[in-house]
């Protein structure tokens, strides 16, 4: 009897050993915890204490500069499509406005002031607000375009370094990088220049043509009168001090010479 009850006893503390074991090795074992990888200049720092914040915000700072850097490179892209497709489809492009006849080319071309317009300018297209001219070489051939039009009414007489006619030179500046954002263009630098004693403001920006080349856009704004003039120019970069040179000079001449009757005539 006493036999049979150690037997038993032995094999039941047998049992209770050998179950708990074998079950935390094939069920229940230590579970190996992985740590994410924390960057060397992290470690250490409490968080939100003074260098965890210096930390945090560079690490934004980053994040932003990449995405800056991805959206310029997709704005990139999206331009080098858009010229591209004017290359291979160059009915869907801007229309190009045609010369005037012969019988208009052979008048003499005139500024809203009444004095000649520079050689090789000849008109274009007339709207109510603007006067449109191509730009033609010696041999007869056009290089270029240029538009005088009334942008408004000036605010005042004062021309200043950050207004002309009253008007902020901001405001003018982003109607320019409005009209080359549609034409597929982008604004370089802009300034103010004083000719012949007038202050001048000027933004300088560029375009691709259908060929691909980069064209010279300049953009003159001045007050007249009580309004704002502006003299805008297209050409190759070849040609662009030329036309720098005669747009200059019927800045002068609308500043010097604008009659009412005439300056009627140009918003008619």
């Amino acid at each position: 009897m006493l036999r049979a009850i150690a037997l038993s006893l032995a094999i039941l503390i047998g049992l209770g050993t050998i179950i708990p074991l074998a079950t935390e090795t094939t069920e229940a074992g230590p579970k190996k915890v992985r740590k994410k990888k924390q960057k060397r200049e992290w470690r250490g720092v409490k968080k939100y204490s003074k260098r965890w914040w210096q930390l945090y915000r560079a690490q934004e700072r980053r994040k932003r500069a990449v995405a800056a850097r991805k959206r310029a490179l997709r704005l990139k892209q999206i331009r080098l499509e858009a010229a591209a497709a004017k290359v291979e489809n160059p009915e869907s492009g801007p229309t190009v406005t045609k010369s005037a006849p012969a019988s208009q080319e052979s008048k003499v071309q005139t500024l809203p002031s009444g004095d000649a317009a520079p050689n090789g300018w000849k008109a274009a297209q007339a709207s109510p607000a603007e006067l449109q001219f191509r730009v033609d070489n010696t041999s007869g051939d056009q290089v270029g375009s240029a538009a005088i039009s009334v942008v408004g009414p000036a605010v005042s007489g004062y021309s200043g370094p950050r207004s002309v006619g009253g008007v902020s030179t901001t405001t003018l500046r982003r109607e320019v990088i409005d009209r080359m954002i549609r034409e597929n263009g982008w604004v370089v630098n802009d300034y103010q220049k004083n000719i012949s004693g007038q202050s001048v403001y000027v933004v300088v920006a560029q375009s691709q043509a259908k060929n691909g080349a980069v064209q010279s856009r300049m953009f003159y704004f001045t007050e007249v009168d009580g309004r704002i003039y502006s003299v805008a120019t297209n050409s190759p970069a070849n040609e662009s001090e030329r036309l720098a040179e005669e747009s200059e000079k019927v800045i002068n001449s609308l500043k010097t010479r604008v009659r009412p009757a005439l300056r009627a005539s140009t918003e008619r």
